[in-house]
Order: structure tokens, then sequence, then C-alpha cells
């Protein structure tokens, strides 16, 4: 006889007895039962999803790109695509979210529209401030080009330009570039409230402000003052200004340590 077809009989035989309280309670008791059923059955759908993502990150730790990308795809397989343009970008779909993998930025998960990059990181505000600075300009016509005009270096106190010399259609709006009209000059860097050569820009929100930079020509008689702001997302710089024609960014100096 079959499962439902007990119930039944159990029921009719109770009801035929006139205890109706007891025929309410092993209604209530099957449903309880159902219900349990139901979530027993998530649980276990629940634990055969995807691995854990948490459990890869002590495994990665202190290895190279080659080391990391053999331990995902032991624990996960092959990449489901690969988004990369010239630099192969290998993406897995686990635990409901997007486990992406750079051989130069390393491993990031990406769940709900929040970014974790995976590798613990160690980048000291001074370490990563000084260096050369990308200057492109803004975004251009409908497709949003960017186009490359040259390089800041900037060291604790004298900064150069080098010009790309490429582009130069695309500068009709860099009569004003203060680099441009002046390639060299002195430097004076005041960390901003709160920030110190060694703070962590692990430990700062994105677009926290990291430092107030001013540029001079050598006699001092021309200067232009910026911010340089942190993204923990991208792990870059950017120094900021008002009305700047252009837009500078460097990446922080460690991606795998």
């Amino acid at each position: 006889m079959r499962k439902s077809s007990l119930y039944t009989e159990v029921i009719w035989c109770l009801a035929i007895s006139g205890d109706y309280d007891l025929v309410m309670m092993v209604s209530r008791f099957r449903v309880l039962v159902a219900v349990l059923a139901t979530y027993v059955f998530a649980l276990a759908a629940t634990a055969q999803e995807a691995p854990d993502i948490e459990a890869l990150i002590p495994q990665i730790q202190g290895k190279d790109a080659g080391q990391v990308r053999d331990v995902i795809v032991h624990q996960f397989g092959p990449p489901a695509r690969d988004i990369g343009s010239g630099l192969q970008i290998e993406q897995w779909d686990v635990d409901s979210g997007v486990l992406a993998f750079s051989p130069l930025q390393g491993p990031t998960f990406q769940k709900n529209g929040v970014r974790t990059r995976l590798i613990r990181t160690h980048n000291p505000a001074a370490l990563c401030l000084f260096g050369n600075y990308e200057m492109v300009t803004t975004p251009q016509r409908h497709r949003g080009m960017k186009y490359w005009l040259g390089d800041v270096s900037l060291s604790v106190d004298r900064y150069i330009y080098t010009d790309s010399h490429d582009n130069l259609d695309h500068r009709e709006k860099q009569n004003r570039n203060f680099f441009m009209l002046h390639p060299q000059g002195l430097v004076q860097v005041k960390y901003a409230m709160g920030v110190t050569p060694d703070t962590q820009l692990e430990n700062l929100p994105d677009d926290s402000l990291v430092a107030i930079v001013t540029f001079a020509i050598p006699d001092g008689q021309v200067r232009k003052t910026y911010r340089i702001v942190t993204n923990r997302t991208s792990m870059s710089l950017a120094i900021e200004g008002d009305e700047m024609q252009f837009q500078m960014t460097k990446g922080w100096v460690n991606y795998w340590r």
C-alpha cells in the first residue's frame, strides 16, 4: 500500500472513532514532517553547491601566479570563460559569484556587486605614492576613448614629465596642461589627516585622500596643487584637481604580497 493511502486509512479510522483532536494532531504532524523534509533537502542541496570560496583563501597565500592558478583549477576545475583581451583573464562561477584570475593583479571574487581581492597584500602609502603616473586624455567622443599623453615621474622632492609624442590630434584641450607647460620642477607632499607613510592603503576606503601634492617650477613662481586619492578596488592611485582635462593614475606596488 502506498504511504498516501496508508495516511488516508489512518485518518478515516480516527474520524470514525470520533477522536477529532487526534485527527488534527496527525494532520499537523504530517505537515511538520513535510516541512522538515523540505528543509533537509535544501541543506543537502546547499552542501552540494560549488565549494566555499573562503576555503580557497588560505591555500593561495604566499604563492606565485602559476601556483595560485593551479590551486584554483584543482579546486574548481577548468575556467568557465576567458574575458581578457591580449592578457588572459579567466573566470569561474563559484558560490553564486564570479571568481576571476589575472596573472598581473591576482585572483578576485565578486558577489552581489562587491569585489574582494583574495591575496593579502602589503602596500604602505609611501611605497606606492611615488613613481610613474600615466597621463591620458579625459574620455572623448561617444565611445569614451582615452589617449595616452605621457608620464609624470614623482619623487619625494621632484617631478619630471615625459611626453609620449603620440596622439597629437587629440590634444586640443591640453593648452593649459601644467605638466606640458612645465615638464620639470619641485614637489611638496603633505599626507592627508590620519595618513602616514606607513598607512596601509588596503585599510582605506575607495576614493580616500592620501596626500596633497604641490608641483612648482624651480623659481617657485608657478605652482599647481593636486590631490592623490586611492582606490583599493582597482589597487590604484589617481591625481585629481579642478578643471583637469587629463587623468593621471598609477597602480599600487604589491599585487601578490
